[in-house]
């Protein structure tokens, strides 16, 4: 992964297959965060990281292009289908508004479920109760919510700057249960032949596997920050963040499952990736493709 810019890359939230309240996350500003007042509202620190089918991974150069909702709060149906994501219910907080921003703009907040700053997409940003929420687009895929001291706000001048980044997002359907395709996905007795498809020199060591948890590897692995494999909100679900040279990436696997069709299909999104984005474009589909003959057997 060759890129030049460092850290690149209600309660009713809408589209979510699962999400975790992360109220706790720390803000750049121990004082305020101190001295933040207590709230009546829910609606500020969600994490959804698998929210995919909302809101997929965005690659940098189209990140203006996402849909936003200006000057107002938004509407149940712009709620759903991604155009914002924090429902208010104007009924319980009658003087709750939209803030006076221009949207969607880009940033950075410290992930703490990932353990490093993360870019994300501000797509909405309310006043309510006298405290200050924004709802944001992960550039990875997914979505959350957080305070607005908790987001640092990117300058046009460092947008500018930034690497362009990429992100390998396709899906792939299978036929066999979800089961039969997680184990294929993260059980060594699969590893052997997945490895073909990554490592075709065999340049790997002999125990790679034991350092993942699945039958993958990205050849400029770095600095693990957090791992996740198991089922979640029924769905399974895999996501494994590194930091690479300073570098945020990022591989999210959701298994989706059909049980009347007896069809998985594998959501994918890894990145973001640069000079090697073909590359790996390729090799993470033929992966998949390996995937769907082992489980289909």
């Amino acid at each position: 992964m060759n890129m030049t810019s460092k850290t690149l890359v209600s309660t009713f939230l809408i589209l979510l297959f699962g999400c975790t309240n992360a109220e706790n996350q720390p803000t750049n500003n121990n004082e305020e965060n101190n001295n933040k007042k207590e709230t009546t509202h829910n609606y500020g620190g969600w994490y959804c990281p698998d929210n995919l089918n909302g809101f997929p991974a965005v690659d940098l150069k189209d990140w203006k292009n996402v849909p936003v909702v200006i000057g107002r709060l938004p509407t149940e149906e712009e709620a759903r289908n991604g155009s914002s994501l924090i429902l208010v219910d104007t009924k319980a907080y009658p003087n709750a508004k939209a803030m006076d921003i221009e949207l969607p703009k880009l940033a950075t907040f410290y992930n703490q479920n990932t353990k490093k700053d993360e870019v994300i997409i501000v797509i909405q940003a309310i006043e309510i109760e006298g405290d200050s929420i924004v709802g944001f687009r992960y550039l990875n895929g997914g979505n959350g919510s957080a305070h607005f001291s908790e987001v640092t706000f990117i300058t046009e001048n460092e947008v500018s700057t930034i690497a362009d980044a990429r992100f390998v997002s396709f899906d792939i359907t299978i036929n066999a249960s979800f089961d039969k395709v997680w184990e294929v996905m993260t059980k060594p007795a699969f590893t052997k032949e997945l490895q073909l498809i990554f490592d075709k020199e065999n340049n790997l060591s002999k125990d790679w596997r034991a350092s993942t948890n699945f039958n993958f590897h990205y050849a400029n692995y770095n600095e693990r920050t957090s791992k996740y494999d198991d089922l979640l909100f029924g769905n399974l679900y895999l996501q494994n963040d590194y930091l690479i040279k300073g570098v945020s990436y990022v591989e999210k696997f959701l298994l989706l499952y059909n049980e009347e069709a007896n069809q998985t299909t594998i959501k994918v999104t890894c990145g973001p990736y640069n000079q090697d984005f073909e590359s790996q474009q390729s090799i993470l589909n033929e992966w998949a493709k390996k995937v769907k003959e082992l489980s289909e057997k």
